[in-house]
Order: C-alpha cells, then sequence, then structure tokens
C-alpha cells in the first residue's frame, strides 16, 4: 500500500502522531549549504558573484576608477547630498538617558558628516568595512576613531564572516575580532547564502562609461579628421617624388603651424568636410545615452543631472522623478541608521549592558519641530514645564531669542 492511501485512512490526530514518528532526522538539517554544491569554496572563501569582476579579471577597485567619469561623481555625489542633508537625533523626541547623553557626547567630538558620507559608498560599491578604533576615555571605552578600508581588501567565509585578506593569508583570510568592524551593506536580504558582498551600483556604469570613453576617443578623432579643412596641395605631373615628398611635409607642418614655403608654381586648395554633421551626432547620441543610462542606474531617474530635460518634462513627470530619488534617499537612509546603531550597541555592549539602547535616526529638517511641537503641547496642557535649556537643545532656539512665560510674569 502507497504511504499516501495509507495515511488517508488515518483519522487526522493519527496521522499527526504517524508524522511526527516517522518524520527522518533528515528534515531537521540543513542540506542545500554552499560548501555543498559550490566547487569554487574549495578557494576557502566566498567568491564575489559580480559577472562584470568575474569576466574581466578585476577586483572592486575597478569600479572605483569609475568616479573619474564626470557623469558618475555627479550622480554619485547628487545620491549621497540626499541623505546627507538629513539631520541626525540620538533617542530623537525621548527624555535622555545617561547612555543617550554619552552617545551624544561621543558623536559631537566625531565628524560624523564624513563617517555618514563613508557609510554611504556601501550602495556604490556593495559594502563598506569601516575599522573601528576603540580607547578609553574616563571610565569608558569609546571609538576613538573610524576609518573606511578598501573593500578588495577583505573576503567572506562560508557564514557570510569578514576576514581580512592579507599577504601571508589571501584565500581563506585573518578572522577578524568582533565589535571591530562595521560593514553597512546594499541589498544585504539573505546575503548568507548568496552574495555578502552586497549588490554594486557601479556595476550597472562600468559599460556605459566604457562606451562613453570610445564614444569620446573616437569623437576626437572625428573632429580632428573633419572639423579642419583638407589642405590638398597640386604640382605638375612631372614633378620629382623627392619634391612631392618635401611638399607633403611642407603640408603637414603648415597644419600644426599654419605656416608653410611652396614653390610659386605650386597650388593650394582648401577643402571643408561638408556633410559630416549626421556622422558627429552618433557619437554626442552614444555619450548622451551612456549618460542617461548612469543616472538611471545611480539615481533611478535622469531629471536631476541631465540638462538637456531639464524644463522639458511635465510636472507629472518631475513629481515620479522626485518620488523616484525619495525612496532612494530612504532606502540609504536605512543604510546609515542601521551603521550607526550598530555601533552604539556596541558601545553599549562594552559600557553598560543594561538599560533601553539609544537609536540612532535621520530626519528632514522640517519634521523637527512638528514632531516635537505636538509632542510637547500634549505635555504643556497637562502641566509639564520646560526649561529654557530643553528649547535650547531641542529647538535649536538662542538664548536671547526667547523667554519662557512663566519667569516674565
Amino acid at each position: 500500500m502507497k504511504l499516501f492511501d495509507f495515511l488517508k485512512k488515518k483519522e487526522p490526530e493519527q496521522r499527526a502522531k504517524y508524522h511526527y514518528k516517522e518524520a527522518p532526522k533528515m528534515l531537521g538539517q540543513e542540506l542545500a549549504k554552499r560548501e555543498r554544491v559550490d566547487l569554487n569554496f574549495i578557494l576557502g572563501h566566498l567568491p564575489d558573484p559580480d559577472e562584470i569582476l568575474v569576466n574581466t579579471g578585476k577586483d572592486v577597485s575597478a569600479y572605483r576608477k569609475l568616479m573619474v567619469d564626470s557623469q558618475v561623481r555627479a550622480c554619485v555625489n547628487s545620491r549621497k547630498a540626499g541623505t546627507l542633508s538629513l539631520l541626525w537625533e540620538i533617542d530623537r523626541g525621548k527624555t535622555k538617558s545617561k547612555q543617550a547623553k554619552l552617545i551624544r557626547d561621543l558623536y559631537s567630538d566625531l565628524d560624523i558628516n564624513a563617517l555618514n558620507s563613508a557609510i554611504l559608498n556601501a550602495p556604490m560599491f556593495g559594502f563598506q568595512p569601516i575599522e573601528i578604533i576603540w580607547g578609553r576615555a574616563g571610565n569608558y571605552i569609546l571609538p576613538v576613531e573610524l576609518v573606511p578600508k578598501n573593500q578588495e581588501w577583505f573576503i567572506y567565509d562560508k557564514d557570510a564572516k569578514l576576514r581580512l585578506s592579507t599577504i601571508n593569508n589571501s584565500l581563506s583570510g585573518e578572522v577578524l575580532p568582533g565589535k571591530k568592524f562595521l560593514t553597512p551593506t546594499y541589498n544585504d536580504i539573505n546575503n548568507k547564502y548568496y552574495n555578502p558582498y552586497g549588490d554594486r551600483v557601479l556595476s550597472s556604469c562600468f559599460w556605459p562609461v566604457t562606451f562613453k570613453k570610445s564614444g569620446f576617443k573616437w569623437w576626437v578623432t572625428f573632429a580632428e579628421k573633419y572639423g579642419m579643412p583638407y589642405i590638398v596641395g597640386k604640382l605638375p605631373r612631372s614633378t620629382m617624388d623627392s619634391d612631392r615628398e618635401n611638399m607633403k611635409d611642407q603640408l603637414e607642418s603648415m597644419v600644426m603651424d599654419a605656416v608653410a614655403v611652396i614653390s610659386d608654381d605650386a597650388q593650394l586648395d582648401f577643402i571643408e568636410a561638408n556633410g559630416r554633421n549626421s556622422s558627429s551626432q552618433l557619437y554626442d547620441n552614444l555619450i548622451t545615452a551612456c549618460d542617461h543610462a548612469i543616472s538611471k542606474a545611480i539615481l533611478g531617474q535622469t531629471l536631476t543631472t541631465d540638462s538637456s530635460q531639464r524644463g522639458s518634462g511635465s510636472y507629472a513627470l518631475g513629481k515620479v522623478h522626485a518620488d523616484v530619488r525619495k525612496d532612494i534617499v530612504n532606502s540609504d537612509k536605512n543604510i546609515v541608521e542601521k551603521a550607526h546603531n550598530q555601533l552604539i550597541k556596541w558601545i553599549w555592549e562594552i559600557n553598560f549592558n543594561y538599560g533601553e539602547i539609544p537609536k540612532f535616526s535621520m530626519f528632514e529638517e522640517e519634521d523637527v519641530n512638528k514632531t516635537l511641537a505636538e509632542r510637547d503641547e500634549i505635555l504643556v496642557k497637562q502641566g509639564v514645564k520646560f526649561t529654557k535649556s530643553y528649547y535650547i537643545e531641542n529647538y535649536g532656539l538662542d538664548d536671547k531669542d526667547f523667554e519662557i512665560e512663566s519667569e516674565i510674569q
């Protein structure tokens, strides 16, 4: 009798009991492991699955070289600016605890804008290792410096743990201590089995930048060849070859220096290259198409950086592009917040390990007064009285700009 037919005759309780008893032990085990199916795993680390790097034999430093391109740099700066323009706060809207005040004081001594800019390299290069240099400050052990490091110096092991690829151990890498490296990663969902190296936005820019360089190269050659008139020297048919070569040399000199000496019986004609505009437009179109591809890969749209589209789109198109940009800013903001909250968690575990962990958050400037004002208004109606220092700290007011009503009376 087949198992299916046998189970159909059983009561539901009996079927469940039968399944529990007869279920093979392997059902509780993990079978699909990378080390069992991936031959590349014998190298001692997880290979980077980036197809462009695999096919070209390059490492992630190839993407760093793309930043030389003006369009790539402009788009990357524009994308980063959207997140860097946000304000940040520790335990926003909450009464500051001892831990939160310590973190806030620490952050006031760090270059948070530079740190956030480094974290925002993660979407461009997949992930961004940031080494934490710890030091003692009074009774606490705190980050003294946070240093971004090159991605190509690191590899991941079978458990998606970061390792340092050294000269003595380049294949399997050296084990790194805990709480030593922040590794903000772009699109790191399920990265344990697929790609701990993250998704790289600049990988979508590699070929557009390559084609764009070729387009410029041939466009310059085209301009040199057809941008100036042809100079044709005419000599009698009986002219000696040596005289022809001499005139050729003089014409070449004339092209460079616009000066030549010729015989009085020689004739020069200047022939303009006509009908070449359509050919030159091909190079222009190629470069423009590459720029559009770069903008879409980095910003999700082209309206922000491409001047050819400014003023030509409808209001609806502009709103769509703004919404796309806002989504990208929110995505990048989450990466920054996650990295900071990981750092704060480590600081908390080392120094406190009790109470509620402070949270780092980013927000738009117009959100500040609205959120705090609504909350504070409710609290004031309930009888809470805030001090001047509270308004100075949370609303950015100057001591000379206001007075507390109770103090005036």
